[in-house]
């Protein structure tokens, strides 16, 4: 598991797993960092009921502005990072993910990443959470191992990253959208008025997932 950040800085790709957004740096709040301090930060109701229905793992939360909420969490051997923009949330079609897996190769540390954009449906908060499903973002990442090129090189070609997703990126939408609906839920439980239970989206549904890029970094 990663170690937990206190600050991330864009310069610093793999301080918390994953580069994220460049142009801030990201300071945990005060009030989340101190629970976060506390023997019980995670268990503390009504969160307990929801985490513990969902195998996620948070490692982090941080506010870029006070409209933002960077979430940075494990499900299984997958990391995430997203940023929920709150003057966005209800009108922006596409939430962007990075997503991240580690693997210990001959003494060294395997970064694999994926950046892509996952088309939203809806605003909804889940009444009875189930565990979250990645069972399609984990081919993906397998399928970005697999492939032939340098080390610390990102690849941008549509080509290949469209062949990447090509039998898969409904299932990997409906994997992401459940994860939103999860960190809806979540946000939710600290301030209601922050999020609108079923809210439809004005989308077209047609391209489900918009990838960005992808790459694969040694780290000592």
């Amino acid at each position: 598991m990663l170690e937990k950040i206190l600050n991330i800085n864009p310069q610093d790709k793999y301080k918390s797993g994953l580069k994220v957004p460049s142009g801030n740096n990201f300071i945990v709040n005060k009030y989340d960092q101190d629970r976060q301090n506390s023997r019980d930060s995670a268990l503390f109701s009504p969160l307990a009921k929801l985490m513990s229905q969902i195998n996620w793992r948070i490692l982090n939360i941080e506010y870029p502005s006070n409209d933002e909420i960077l979430m940075n969490f494990m499900v299984n051997d997958l990391e995430f990072i997203t940023v929920i923009n709150f003057n966005e949330m209800y009108s922006k079609p596409y939430q962007e993910f990075s997503i991240y897996r580690t693997r210990n190769l001959l003494n060294k540390r395997k970064h694999y990443e994926a950046k892509l954009k996952v088309e939203k449906y809806e605003v909804s908060i889940l009444q009875t959470p189930d565990p979250i499903e990645t069972e399609n973002l984990s081919i993906l990442i397998d399928r970005i191992a697999k492939l032939n090129f340098m080390n610390n090189q990102k690849i941008f070609d549509l080509n290949i990253l469209n062949k990447l997703i090509n039998d898969i990126k409904l299932d990997i939408n409906k994997e992401l959208n459940y994860i939103l609906k999860v960190i809806y839920t979540f946000i939710s439980t600290r301030n209601k008025s922050k999020v609108k239970n079923n809210f439809l989206l004005k989308t077209k549904k047609n391209i489900p997932i918009i990838m960005q890029e992808v790459a694969i970094i040694y780290a000592e």
